[in-house]
């Protein structure tokens, strides 16, 4: 099994437009399983029927809401955990945080188990194009383009956005950078980096 991947250009250091900009590699999703199918993939290693997966699935995905908004941590066996993260805005004074006014919400935070957490690190990796890139092929094909490779997408990208205004996906945008932009959950462990930049205008999906 193989992971694709795109890249993408970010500000090496998020925030700070002065910062170099760097590539870094962004998950490029295969497909989308829904619930349904999800449920026929265990039907068919089990005796269980779809139905009663699909039920069992749902009810679990309610109940684990539910014991989260009670404050309880939820163990999923070698799955891993699931408990409430908060996030707040910090006080000099113990005695002026204001729960109505400091907290600023609540994430899930999620921590693999042991049969989880070690099972990515062997994966393949495969290098394909942006979905930017990717629409704009088709686009070039269906004006009666031959099928482009990444390098003849880009170029067609930047043809086009040059001629009409719109970036890839048919907004309106700059040529010349300084729009906001952000990533595909881009990850660069040396910098911090989580996908996001701060609208420097210079991203580039590969």
């Amino acid at each position: 099994m193989s992971v694709s991947f795109s890249l993408a250009k970010h500000l090496a250091k998020p925030g700070d437009k002065t910062s170099d900009s760097k590539y870094y590699a962004c998950t490029q999703i295969n497909d989308s399983i829904s619930l349904k199918m999800f449920a026929g993939l265990i039907e068919k290693q089990t005796t269980v029927s779809r139905a009663d997966c699909t039920a069992v699935l749902v009810s679990a995905v309610d109940n684990l809401v539910t014991e989260l908004q009670r404050g309880n941590q939820v163990e999923f066996g070698e799955l891993g955990k699931f408990r409430l993260q908060l996030t707040s805005t910090g006080v000099d004074n113990p005695a002026d945080f204001r729960s109505d006014v400091n907290i600023t919400g609540a994430n899930i935070q999620y921590i693999p188990g042991e049969g989880v957490k070690n099972k990515f690190s062997e994966l393949d990796y495969k290098q394909v194009a942006s979905r930017a890139l990717q629409i704009a092929a088709m686009k070039a094909e269906k004006a009666g383009a031959k099928t482009l490779n990444i390098e003849e997408a880009k170029k067609y990208k930047k043809d086009e956005a040059a001629g009409d205004g719109t970036d890839e996906t048919g907004k309106p945008g700059s040529t010349t950078g300084g729009g906001t932009s952000q990533g595909t959950g881009s990850t660069g462990e040396d910098t911090g980096n989580t996908g996001e930049d701060s609208g420097n205008g210079d991203n580039v999906d590969l």
